[in-house]
């Protein structure tokens, strides 16, 4: 018969008193950029709203759209965007489940991923 005999708990020295932590530092924050950047949002919101709308309410639309990026036609795609008024830098990437739609501004950016597939 076996009979299980445990370990004695291991004694670790507290680590408080045998490394003494200094607290860190920080410089003040500047909250101004960050605001600039959360401004900027609400526009690529707005135009990741405008191409959500558009291609939700018009079949045709998106048609085009999903034809363009069967021949990976990045060039017709912001220029359709556009035309519907999106006003932020445009960068799209195709791939066979859908568009990647990436929008940016100066401070910040907005990931779009639309699925067709």
């Amino acid at each position: 018969m076996f009979y299980y005999v445990p370990y004695p708990p291991l004694q670790v020295p507290a680590m408080r008193s045998a490394y003494p932590r200094t607290p860190m530092t920080f410089p003040p924050v500047d909250a101004h950029a960050f605001q600039r950047a959360a401004k900027e949002s609400t526009r690529l919101v707005a135009d990741a709203s405008l191409i959500t709308q558009q291609i939700s309410g018009s079949l045709s639309f998106g048609q085009r759209i999903m034809e363009a990026g069967e021949r990976a036609d990045t060039a017709s795609v912001i220029r359709m965007l556009r035309q519907i008024g999106v006003k932020s830098n445009i960068d799209i990437r195709f791939s066979p489940e859908g568009i990647r739609i990436y929008l940016s501004l100066t401070s910040s950016r907005l990931f779009l991923l639309l699925q067709w597939g």
